[in-house]
């Protein structure tokens, strides 16, 4: 697995500097991430191999099949998020002081993964993860249940079906199998004018990245619902934000859903795992098409970060952000710039395109407050030394996209309502962070 040289052209970096970046910016983002995570692999096979780990014969037969898999094979198997995030965490551990918390083994189930997708022929050792009690996961692909006792795993592909075996036991696995101990990743496959987006409902294999993890279950209520809700925001964002929504068809991959905190929605976006999105389940299609508009603009800032570096590094500063309570690092005041850029170019779309007085209403009250919050907060990032050359590019694209968006009208309604919503935030702000005594 020998990853590739990634140019970015000028006219693609300039596009993702004014907040866009297109289909093609996402795929040279993805290609370049592919990269890391086979660089990621490597590093790993090699530091297994250098304080001879006990898993080691499974873990380099595990990359020989990934090393003879076709490109695009390859690609779908290592790009998987929560696999190139245990990439980045397992690689990291291993090269420190926390080998003994790390679970490389989870590379044999990305080859089996890979092996039941392709339908090769194939017989792999998988180590499963400590206090796994018999649980097998193929990461994108299942959860095989085999006995407690299973502290190991054989998955077996021939001739078109595949099993796992363990503890005496066999489990059919894939697409065909109907055994009550496997149990298929949800997907929710979305299409609307020729434009597609399909991700995967992973939850379990993120229990394996370094750092992360999560016990939330997703039943079959719940897929239903998110397929509502993520039906009608696809076809907002297709018809009314295309560009947008062809961006999120190239990146995102994998769907993570977190519990409602209860009032409003939450979402994020993990830096080493490009093309998942956590959120818990929106409101209405309105609210999921821009928690998606906001979550695509970490990802591909993340990912130029990997590229280029966009801060040099200083010592620590805390600076006040609109959309925040806490102070936040030169590089949250970055990434939120960036987020706040899509938030407030989708608003400003949505209200060209909405009729009713209300939703109107509101599209002008969130185009007006984040575009603003976003004008106030690129300043102070102008102002700082430590941006690089890059990154320096990047703030200067942004700042020209929200100077020419100052300029146009929004109702008077709109925009005091706006203002009120950024003093009100800064007024509590103060007063959290006021001394007392």
């Amino acid at each position: 697995m020998i990853p590739g040289e990634h140019r970015l052209p000028r006219a693609v970096l300039d596009e993702l500097a004014a907040g866009r970046g297109g289909a093609d910016g996402v795929a040279r983002l993805r290609a370049a991430q592919h990269s890391k995570s086979m660089l990621l692999v490597r590093a790993i096979v090699a530091l297994l191999r250098e304080r001879g780990h006990p898993d080691r014969a499974a873990i380099e037969a595990a990359y020989r099949l990934l090393a003879g898999l076709r490109p695009e094979q390859r690609a779908t198997a290592l790009g998987h998020p929560p696999v190139a995030a245990w990439a980045f965490g397992t690689a990291a551990l291993l090269d420190g002081d926390g080998a003994a918390r790390a679970y490389p083994g989870l590379l044999a189930a990305v080859a089996a993964t890979a092996a039941v997708r392709a339908g090769m022929e194939a017989d792999l050792d998988v180590p499963l993860a400590v206090g796994a009690a018999g649980r097998l996961d193929l990461p994108g692909l299942g959860t095989a249940t085999l006995p407690d006792a299973a502290t190991r795993a054989r998955v077996r592909v021939s001739r078109g079906h595949a099993w796992a075996y363990g503890a005496g036991e066999r489990v059919e696995i894939g697409a065909g199998s109907t055994d009550r101990r496997w149990r298929p990743v949800p997907r929710l496959d979305l299409a609307h004018h020729g434009l597609r987006l399909s991700l995967l409902l992973e939850v379990r294999s993120w229990r394996h990245v370094p750092g992360i993890g999560t016990g939330h279950r997703i039943g079959g209520g719940l897929t239903d619902a998110w397929r509502s809700r993520l039906d009608e925001a696809w076809r907002l964002l297709v018809e009314h934000h295309r560009p947008v929504a062809e961006e999120l068809s190239g990146a995102l991959r994998a769907l993570v859903p977190v519990p409602s905190p209860g009032a409003g929605s939450r979402s994020g976006t993990f830096h080493h795992a490009f093309g998942a999105v956590a959120m818990s389940l929106p409101p209405d299609a309105p609210s999921a098409a821009v928690v998606l508009a906001h979550e695509i603009q970490h990802a591909k800032l993340a990912a130029l970060n990997d590229m280029f570096a966009l801060l040099e590094p200083g010592p620590p500063e805390l600076f006040y952000t609109p959309w925040r309570t806490d102070p936040r690092p030169l590089e949250g005041l970055l990434h939120g710039v960036y987020a706040h850029l899509g938030v407030a170019g989708f608003w400003r779309r949505q209200a060209r395109v909405t009729v009713d007085g209300a939703a109107r209403y509101r599209a002008e009250v969130e185009f007006a407050r984040w575009s603003r919050a976003a004008d106030d907060t690129v300043r102070v990032l102008a102002a700082q030394r430590r941006l690089t050359r890059v990154g320096r590019h990047l703030v200067d694209g942004m700042a020209a996209v929200l100077a020419d968006w100052a300029a146009e009208p929004v109702s008077p309604p709109a925009a005091q309502r706006a203002n009120r919503l950024l003093a009100d935030h800064r007024e509590r702000w103060g007063r959290r962070r006021a001394p007392t005594g």
